[in-house]
């Protein structure tokens, strides 16, 4: 039986992918591509790649990734789609190979947020959202001691840091995208479904 930490853990995580998916089940199809708020274009120094994994040096082919860029980084789709990767991501930690679910897997956000044809359309962000629930029942099923305080690897942005530092914190960015994406559609009339 998992203590009482990690029940409470289990607990949060729900409502975090709960507060998620329901913006996201709550937005209109109208608002679903609609900046939340205005984005800034990256400065000059920022790669681009294109699909071939190959920085995008053609100064007009650079100049359309990056309008697309800033036309889609605070969408709802790209908000959601980056706070499930980085919930993925994060509670492998680089611990083991990782890939997100089909169709998500081989486009990475930070990539191809510029690069897609078009936005993931909210069923396939709600089903990466079961995958992130179920993922996190394993990984809290499988939890101890020694396993939430393993330092990050070297691979990992955060290395070094306990693993359990990491898996705490995705609770709360998991709910800051949430309500961000809950204010946005809430600001533009749109009441929580029941």
């Amino acid at each position: 039986m998992p203590s009482i930490w990690v029940e409470a853990l289990g607990r949060n995580f729900e409502q975090a992918l709960d507060m998620l998916a329901a913006a996201v089940r709550d937005c209109h199809a109208d608002l679903w591509e609609t900046p939340m708020w205005p984005e800034p274009a990256p400065d000059a120094g920022q790669q681009f790649l294109g699909e071939d994994w190959q920085p995008i040096t053609d100064a007009e082919k650079r100049a359309a990734v990056t309008k697309v860029w800033v036309e889609r980084r605070s969408t709802p789709w790209s908000v959601a789609w980056h706070a499930l990767e980085v919930f993925d991501y994060d509670l492998n930690g680089e611990f083991g190979p990782w890939s997100p679910p089909p169709p998500f897997a081989g486009h990475p956000h930070w990539r191809d947020v510029a690069n897609l044809p078009a936005a993931w359309p909210q069923s396939e962000v709600l089903r990466y959202a079961d995958y992130c629930r179920s993922q996190i029942r394993t990984v809290l099923e499988e939890m101890t001691d020694e396993k939430a305080a393993r330092p990050l690897p070297q691979a990992h942005r955060y290395r070094g840091q306990p693993h359990a530092w990491l898996i705490t914190d995705i609770m709360r960015h998991t709910t800051e995208h949430g309500a961000q994406i809950r204010q946005f559609i809430t600001g533009a009339g749109v009441v929580p479904a029941l």
